[in-house]
């Protein structure tokens, strides 16, 4: 903030400065010396703040003072009075030439070099996805990977899964068929928010990995036709499934959530996965529906890529949808396409970041 023109003045109670209001319960819970220095929590509960008004304040320096009802003066830096920024820095792209983020990050760099890991963290912020080459073909290598700077979020397809076609498959991506983009395990509460796939074996021909910025195509949709947006903000939808032994996930949920500002928190499109939508208004549900499906499917919506052994793919799973092209089966013995894939959370990558990057 400018202080060559702050001018501090009580007001009901409260601060006024810069014509805004500042009260004194703000003033206190925000204070230096507020907060425990380990851990970042602050050291009173709210009932302290019950009934606090501002008796003087000042500025001296980059700081405001402010004495309080309870015979204490608050020091509260300039600083802390900013607006928080509103980019959390994603970069969204339309295109599949608008998602590259640079060459792939060597494997054994990302696990030695901070440098390396901070810039592949970085681009799950900033574009969703991150590819690794390097990994070699050993099985669990993934969870190697995820350790670097997180934890691995179990699922009933247990710690570590195998995509590969299997004779019985119990899955349709345990088959050679191709699949439209979605993301994964909408019928969860909550679904996770990273996933991680490592390529042990690759397809003789075909099973390209495609991927698409669901935010980007979400946000244009919201530009062209904001009232197909909000329907499929405000809708829930079933998405469910039931396993071999009978157990049966289910979440309500829209195709687009948005918090209170009105910014996208995730994307849930699996039409595979979806029950049946409320009979009210669905036809106006299906239009948008099929308008943001359209949209994610165009031809040049996709990074199409054709994933070799030896690479690890990350994508954050809240925003981005992934699919893949048919591939060559192989007859239903296991072998040709073998990913090897776990889940983690974005909160442990972003604390990481956070880490590194201080």
């Amino acid at each position: 903030m400018d202080t060559a023109t702050n001018e501090t003045r009580i007001e009901s109670g409260a601060v006024v400065l810069g014509g805004r209001r500042i009260p004194a319960a703000w003033l206190a819970d925000n204070a230096e010396g507020a907060r425990s220095h380990v851990g970042g929590h602050r050291l009173a509960g709210a009932l302290a703040l019950s009934g606090l008004t501002v008796e003087a304040a000042w500025i001296d320096g980059e700081t405001l003072f402010a004495r309080l009802s309870d015979g204490e003066t608050r020091r509260v830096p300039l600083a802390t009075l900013g607006e928080p920024p509103a980019d959390d820095g994603a970069a969204l792209w339309l295109t599949a030439a608008a998602g590259e983020d640079g060459p792939p990050i060597d494997f054994t760099a990302y696990l030695e070099d901070d440098a390396a890991l901070a810039e592949a963290l970085t681009r799950i912020v900033r574009r969703g996805i991150v590819f690794l080459t390097g990994a070699g073909s050993e099985p669990e290598t993934v969870a190697r990977f995820v350790a670097r700077f997180g934890y691995i979020r179990e699922t009933n397809y247990g710690r570590l899964f195998d995509v590969r076609e299997e004779a019985r498959p119990s899955h349709l991506a345990y088959s050679p068929v191709g699949l439209d983009l979605h993301t994964d395990n909408p019928y969860r509460d909550p679904e996770p928010t990273l996933q991680a796939l490592h390529v042990i074996e690759a397809a003789s021909d075909g099973g390209e990995s495609l991927f698409a910025d669901g935010f980007a195509h979400a946000e244009a949709l919201r530009a062209a036709t904001p009232e197909r947006f909000e329907i499929l903000t405000r809708t829930p939808v079933p998405f469910a499934y039931e396993g071999a032994a009978g157990e049966r996930f289910l979440a309500r949920r829209p195709i687009l959530e948005t918090d209170g500002a009105g910014r996208l928190r995730s994307i849930r499109v699996n039409h595979r996965a979806m029950g049946a939508t409320p009979l009210d208004g669905a036809e106006a549900w299906y239009e948008a529906y099929l308008d943001l499906y359209g949209r994610l499917h165009a031809p040049d919506a996709c990074i199409a890529r054709r994933l070799a052994p030896g690479e690890i793919v990350l994508f954050d799973n809240r925003r981005l949808l992934h699919g893949r092209a048919a591939y060559a089966g192989a007859g239903g013995a296991r072998g040709g396409r073998w990913l090897q894939g776990c889940y983690a959370e974005r909160d442990g990558l972003l604390a990481k970041l956070a880490q590194i990057s201080r």
